[in-house]
């Protein structure tokens, strides 16, 4: 049975639009269509790009495909407007099942994480009317032990926080969340006012929304992303907001981290409260919240949860391999656990030469790639390291990255402003082997996704200070050699060079764009960035001549 799932939607609203493919429960191929479509987050399209991608990944057509799976359970007329989407854009439609969207959310966390038995709790900003759940997961039932209202809800309060500190909401979140480390929480005692704990809920003061003030105005459908969406009465508790460019200064820091600050308390006393009610230590996160890493870390940190699990793509996307792999279950197959996010596509050797043919470019062809960039990665070379299947998920994870040495602490400045174009607070992350991860990184465990934080060991800090953030953490990635032979003997070898068994990785972007797909896109990044080397397959260019 061939299972396609999908995200994303028809309205501007919708976002991060993704397709995978599921063969008999076998997960065959996943891609997010913003690296198809070159527009970041794919916002009110269809994953027309990533569909295509599925099916020749697969070798199969629109016809062999069963079921095309979707949330969005909740819209009117949605199953027939797919259907008459699929036989407009492929000459057929399959049949079409609608999910709830944090049902959709849960099962792409709970399924992955191998658990037999878990607490799912899914944080977002809004879906199917509501905004997320409390769940006990066992075999193939979930129990909803909570739902929380559409307006009662973290990602809009984090996107309130987002707006109020002049960064755009449903983009920059992530650009608060690294500030907030810069600052001290003083502005607590406030935050505690507009978001408060209730066991396994919580309660955003509703007078803070202002498409709920304001309901003759604005409708559910209205642009969050380009009009304001709190009330005055944030700025009467908080002080005036901070304009769009204008300066950062020390009290939008401590905002910054005072919001975030409460955010982690709300979050783990649900989790906390969740776990005494179901009585399994096993947790699961997802929904967009889930990509706050320092969040994860928090909520690792309770002493109630035994494992976390947070997949590599607990954003919209990955509403549609949650979609899916509902649907395998219910047909009795299993589902195997998400063990990495490289599903995406590969280019050949010989594709890649023909691209590099085609625009003229000057490179030269290596028999391995991991000696020479060893070598580069040593003198202090930027590397663009384009290897392999495309992560699926937000993170580049060692295929579509950029890669730099992080034993000075300027290599952090340098790729900020010379390479990805961003402020200047934004951290790195870093790669490193799992079997050496406790020499570097206190209580952490296997975190393959790059979506938990964990503490520096102190003693090691100041060994690779360009991966370790002002508050002495590090969001890592944990490489296994099973899972990416190439990139982990590639950290293994710098290893013997250096003697560290870590590497700076961000995503093969500029600032605003995509992680890039194909060749030719991260071309363009090379070229139009400071980067010093890049590497696609087995061919090398250096813009030293």
């Amino acid at each position: 049975m061939y299972v396609i799932g999908i995200s994303s939607g028809i309205k501007h609203g919708h976002h991060d639009g993704a397709a995978v493919l599921l063969r008999d429960g076998e997960l065959i191929a996943a891609a997010e269509e913003e690296r198809f479509t070159l527009a970041k987050h794919a916002r009110g399209e269809l994953p027309r790009g990533a569909i295509g991608f599925c099916l020749k990944q697969a070798g199969i057509t629109m016809r062999d495909v069963d079921w095309i799976c979707s949330p969005l359970k909740t819209y009117t007329n949605y199953a027939q407007r797919l259907t008459e989407y699929f036989r407009y854009q492929f000459g057929h439609s399959p049949k079409i099942e609608l999910y709830d969207h944090h049902l959709c959310h849960a099962a792409s966390s709970f399924y992955g994480s191998g658990f037999s038995e878990a607490t799912v709790a899914c944080f977002d900003f809004s879906g199917d009317s509501s905004s997320g759940l409390v769940a006990h997961a066992r075999g193939n039932d979930f129990r909803v032990l909570t739902r929380f209202g559409r307006h009662n809800s973290l990602g809009l309060y984090y996107g309130m926080l987002t707006q109020y500190l002049g960064y755009q909401m449903t983009n920059d979140e992530y650009k608060v969340m690294g500030l907030s480390s810069y600052g001290s929480p003083e502005y607590l005692d406030k935050f505690a006012k507009l978001l408060r704990p209730n066991g396994i809920s919580y309660e955003l003061d509703p007078e803070l929304d202002k498409r709920r003030r304001d309901a003759d105005i604005f409708t559910s459908d209205f642009s969050t992303r380009q009009e304001r969406i709190f009330t005055e009465k944030m700025e009467q508790i908080l002080g005036p907001r901070r304009l769009r460019g204008a300066p950062l200064d020390q009290r939008m820091t401590d905002i910054a981290a005072s919001g975030q600050k409460q955010l982690e308390i709300v979050t783990t006393e649900v989790i906390r409260s969740a776990i005494a009610e179901t009585g399994c230590g096993d947790v699961c996160i997802a929904g967009g919240v889930g990509l706050n890493c320092k969040m994860n870390m928090e909520i690792a940190a309770e002493p109630s949860v035994k494992r976390l699990y947070v997949p590599p793509v607990p954003h919209d996307a990955g509403v549609a391999l949650g979609a899916a792999m509902m649907k395998c279950a219910e047909a009795g197959h299993a589902i195997s656990p998400l063990s990495h996010a490289y599903w995406g596509p590969e280019y050949s050797n010989d594709t890649i030469r023909e691209t590099l043919d085609k625009i003229g470019a000057r490179f030269e062809r290596l028999d391995d790639p991991v000696a020479r960039c060893v070598t580069d990665l040593a003198e202090q070379r930027t590397v663009g390291w384009f290897q392999g299947r495309m992560e699926y998920g937000p993170r580049a994870l060692g295929n579509r990255s950029i890669l730099a040495d992080p034993r000075q602490a300027g290599m952090k400045d340098r790729i900020n402003l010379t390479i990805k174009y961003r402020e200047e607070f934004r951290p790195f992350c870093p790669s490193v082997l799992y079997e050496r991860q406790a020499e570097y990184f206190e209580d952490a465990f296997d975190a393959p996704f790059m979506v938990v934080t964990f503490p520096v060991n102190e003693k090691v800090a100041d060994t690779m200070p360009a991966v370790v953030h002002v508050d002495n953490t590090a969001r890592i990635q944990s490489v296994h050699a099973d899972s990416n032979p190439l990139y982990s003997r590639l950290i293994g070898e710098f290893a013997k060079a250096t003697s560290l068994p870590v590497l700076i990785n961000t995503s093969l972007n500029i600032n605003e764009q995509p992680t890039v797909n194909a060749p030719l896109e991260a071309l363009h990044t090379y070229f139009c960035s400071g980067l010093d080397v890049l590497y696609l397959g087995n061919y090398r260019l250096s813009k030293a001549g």
